[in-house]
């Protein structure tokens, strides 16, 4: 039953918030390097007699289903596989989440699969729903500004709502409720499940923060019961080449002009920016409307002049006096998640030497490698309202903020500042 359990933490989805997406992500491997790939992560073809897996560390694995393969449905959030039901390989859907136990193949290409777990897309679905409901209403998000250790308080910079050119945070206290749970994010990895238990002196200025609590009346000061935090990176970078086949991309990092190798996996959220909302989030960097709408021109695509992007009261993300694809929801400032929604996928096939982007990753274990949260394109503007010799590319009100739940809790856009990049 111990292996059970141990096969069943792999796979049981941590649904993270942030900036964060309902997974279950296994550490990045590099098979280039020696190191075997784990058979879970995103079904993303079906055939008879087997299916193709997306896996979590980025290549895929054709999984061979033999006639007495077993199959078995685990509803998400079990923490044992009492819970579970026995399906049929028919029962597999493009989308769920599954665990192979079975012989993966010397050249880490294929696996022959004796038991399949799985956890299907709508249900996963669901419970980041629910779990959102709870974050929206009593969860906080926002960038550590400082610390105090002796009060064991943190002063967090959490978005205005709606956000205003050049003054886009309010500060909010962060104070901790007896026995309140602190967590901090692994190193290339946003998953709830490989966070661990970390002292409050492992916080630090800059780190991203997700915590669910209690606020005070006046908005200023909030208790926290649960706390995620973590440390990271914007990266503005040019393409220096693309391996389709690992899933990885190769970029020069404007900051340092080095390279650094990106590893993209399931969860990775790969987007082209429209020149509307990056020239909004380029006009926000520079804290001058009139700077944003008029001297952004050049990125624009076509010779057209880009429309604004507004903050609609009318819950619906759009241009002044209209839904469209350009703005965010008033009272869900620093939803990055939403706003990647509305966004053309991006393909790494399409990627071209030279080609400006930015990479949002956790802080790697090693600087020249990193796990990307967020891949995006169209991004010159952005990184043209760098203030002159500044090596920091912001993201304007659409804040990276992360977070997660206690157990196997979930979370999507925070009630203040809470942004998500939740997945698959």
């Amino acid at each position: 039953m111990r292996i059970w359990k141990t096969y069943l933490k792999w796979v049981v989805p941590c649904l993270v918030l942030v900036p964060t997406l309902a997974v279950a992500r296994s550490s990045p491997q590099n098979t280039a390097n020696g190191q075997k790939v784990r058979p879970i992560g995103v079904v993303t073809e079906v055939q008879p007699g087997q299916l193709t897996l997306r896996t979590d560390a980025g290549p895929s694995l054709t999984v061979s289903l033999p006639e007495d393969v077993s199959v078995l449905q685990v509803p998400p959030g079990a923490k044992s596989l009492k819970q579970a039901n026995k399906i049929t390989v028919g029962d597999v859907h493009l989308g769920d989440r599954v665990l192979i136990l079975g012989p993966v193949s010397e050249d880490q290409k294929s696996v022959s699969a004796k038991t399949v777990l799985v956890m299907s897309k709508t249900a996963l679905e669901i419970a980041r729903d629910a779990e959102r409901l709870q974050w929206e209403k009593n969860g906080i998000a926002g960038v550590v500004k400082a610390v105090d250790p002796a009060a064991k308080e943190i002063t967090l910079a959490v978005p205005n709502t709606p956000p205003k050119p050049g003054n886009l945070t309010h500060s909010v206290i962060i104070t901790l409720a007896p026995s309140a749970s602190l967590l901090r994010y692994a190193p290339d990895s946003v998953k709830f499940s490989d966070a661990k238990p970390a002292p409050f002196d492992q916080i630090k200025v800059d780190d991203q923060i997700r915590a669910l609590g209690t606020k005070s009346a006046d908005g200023t000061r909030f208790t926290a019961r649960k706390l995620v935090s973590g440390t990271f990176r914007n990266i503005g970078a040019t393409v220096i080449s693309v391996d389709t086949t690992q899933g990885t991309i190769t970029i020069k990092d404007l900051a340092t002009g080095t390279p650094v190798l990106v590893r993209t996996n399931a969860e990775s959220k790969l987007h082209q920016l429209t020149p509307d909302v990056a020239n909004t989030i380029a006009t926000f960097n520079a804290g001058s409307p009139e700077k944003g709408s008029e001297g952004q021109q050049e990125g624009s695509q076509g010779g057209e002049r880009p429309r604004r992007a507004g903050f609609q009261g009318n819950g619906r993300p759009g241009g002044p006096g209209e839904g469209g694809r350009s703005g965010m929801q008033r009272g869900r400032s620093g939803n990055f998640e939403q706003m990647l929604q509305q966004m053309p996928a991006l393909s790494l096939s399409e990627l071209k030497a030279g080609e400006p982007l930015i990479v949002v990753s956790t802080e790697g274990a090693k600087p020249d490698q990193v796990t990307a949260i967020a891949v995006l394109s169209g991004v010159e503007p952005i990184l043209r309202a760098r203030p002159k010799g500044s090596k920091e590319v912001a993201l304007g009100p659409w804040n990276m903020s992360v977070g997660g739940g206690g157990g196997e809790e979930a979370g999507g856009q925070g009630g203040e500042g809470g942004g998500s990049t939740s997945g698959p």
